[in-house]
């Protein structure tokens, strides 16, 4: 019996370590941030957190200070919180913490203690988010997503489809992939796209969300570092489709901090359609590589203002 365990458990336990280290060695953007991190941790001055919104709209490369870019895919506050006190302190010339507050940010529910991304924070950035003590098998990617990872491992080394280019920050400098290039930036068609926007309500997640991020900008304030709140551009459909609710909502927090916290600076550009054309943005609501030029120009400014 235990040899039968033995010839069928060794196959399998190979089976994921090839996977693992094939992942691994798939072009991601958290390999560099993670070198950024180990190699100019005396020299970052600019942290910035968010979801995939702040990901695709913030290229360090064109911010004076020396900035790292912890945003992601899926990425609520609960998770900036922990990258940011774990980070805080391992960064001594830490000067500003960007943060996002997008359209519906404070209605939609944090990520549980078992979000698949905790191993990410944990193998590359050293963050603990898993509310508890860690194990070896925590830092396994792989294991941590099966589905996400299966796919780049197909597309990486079967389809050989390897569209992205990460430069030195982890920014993907070919960010342009996405519907809007699909419909070859035509905006009639695009006007007739069907998207997702979220526009369920919910005043419970709203009340407690609010209140945690206040935290976090108190967080940062005891510190003595500057906050700098951002709501990045979506573009003209995203913007017609929004709950006005859940708008006013958010705006109402926005004009709150603005008199509970005078020092915090904003950098709103959601409504912007003058600077940002269908050409900036991947889909409705992420700029591409040259709408993240931009907007991250325009972020440097109030970071040197």
């Amino acid at each position: 019996m235990l040899k039968q365990i033995t010839v069928f458990f060794i196959p399998v336990v190979l089976c994921y370590a090839l996977l693992e280290w094939s992942v691994l060695n798939i072009p991601m953007s958290y390999d560099k941030i993670h070198h950024q991190i180990n190699t100019q941790q005396n020299d970052i001055k600019v942290m910035v957190l968010g979801s995939s919104q702040m990901q695709a709209a913030v290229n360090p490369a064109f911010i004076d200070k020396l900035t790292v870019n912890f945003g992601s895919t899926s990425q609520h506050h609960k998770d900036d919180n922990y990258i940011m006190k774990q980070s805080m302190n391992r960064f001594p010339n830490l000067e500003s913490v960007v943060f996002e507050l997008s359209y519906s940010h404070l209605e939609i529910p944090h990520n549980n203690s078992d979000f698949w991304k905790n191993t990410i924070y944990l193998k590359y950035y050293n963050v603990n988010a898993f509310e508890r003590k860690t194990y070896f098998k925590d830092k396994l990617v792989f294991l941590s997503s099966p589905s996400i990872y299966s796919k780049k491992f197909v597309d990486y080394y079967i389809l050989n489809k390897n569209e992205d280019h990460f430069n030195e920050y982890g920014y993907n400098l070919n960010n342009f992939k996405g519907a809007f290039r699909i419909l070859d930036y035509n905006e009639k068609k695009i006007a007739k796209r069907n998207f997702i926007i979220r526009d369920e309500e919910n005043l419970q997640i709203f009340n407690y969300n609010r209140q945690y991020f206040y935290k976090m900008i108190e967080t940062v304030i005891a510190d003595n570092k500057e906050v700098v709140i951002t709501c990045t551009p979506t573009y003209t459909t995203y913007l017609n489709k929004r709950n006005p609710s859940i708008l006013k909502r958010r705006d109402s927090i926005l004009n709150d901090i603005h008199i509970k916290y005078p020092e915090v600076r904003f950098l709103n550009l959601e409504e912007d359609t003058i600077t940002f054309g269908v050409r900036d943005f991947i889909n409705e609501n992420h700029l591409n590589a040259d709408g993240a030029e931009k907007f991250t120009k325009k972020l440097n400014e109030v970071l040197n203002d």
